[in-house]
Order: C-alpha cells, then structure tokens, then sequence
C-alpha cells in the first residue's frame, strides 16, 4: 500500500482534490481548497516473532470533508467502492464537524494484511 497506488484508486473523488495527508494550506494556514476535499494516509505494523518481523498490516485512513453531512458519506462511500482491490479485512466508519473550518468529516478506516 502506497500513496501512488491509493491516489490510483481514489484520485479521482471530490472533483480531483484528494491529497495524501495534508490538503494545500495558505499563508495562514487555513485550507487553500474549497470542500470537498478528500486526505488520505497510510500506517503499517508488523507482527513480532522471535525470527524476526513476521505478518505486515496495512491501514489507511480516508477524511472527506464537505459543506454537508450527507455529501461528506457519499464521497466516503465512493471512496469504500474504489478501495475495494484492496480486500481490506477490517473496515470502521465515523462521523463529525470540524468547528474550526465548518465542515462535515466522513472517516474510513480499513486495515488489510498485506
């Protein structure tokens, strides 16, 4: 799992802006992009024996941020039909409002064994 394979994938949602990460931010620091947006990014554990490191566990967490609860899922569940070559083995789903930026957040989170 990388951020070019997921991009592969999931590059095309929220009207392009999708960005591993971090979205683009101004001078100040606030967000340079208008919603929705879509950030993406990639964790990796690994199972521990005496030999050495054993199985690789892959995690990927998706934000979608939108002007609307309901538009923030809907991304989300794009997202979770492009992600589906992943066969990922578990797969969390939460919602919530960024009071700092006003805007919906739609999180995925799945995990696979890579």
């Amino acid at each position: 799992m990388t951020e070019a394979g997921i991009f592969s994938l999931i590059g095309h949602l929220a009207g392009g802006q999708v960005y591993p990460y971090v979205a683009p931010l101004n001078a100040a620091g606030d967000p340079a992009v208008k919603a929705p947006w879509v950030i993406f990014s990639i964790s990796e554990s690994y199972g521990d024996t005496l030999c050495g490191p054993a199985e690789e566990n892959g995690m990927l967490q998706v934000d979608v941020y939108a002007l609307s609860t309901d538009e923030a899922r809907s991304i989300r569940e794009l997202a979770v039909a492009a992600l589906m070559p992943l066969e990922f083995t578990q797969m969390q789903k939460g919602n919530g409002y960024e009071t700092d930026t006003g805007l919906y957040r739609a999180t995925l989170e799945i995990q696979s064994q890579q």
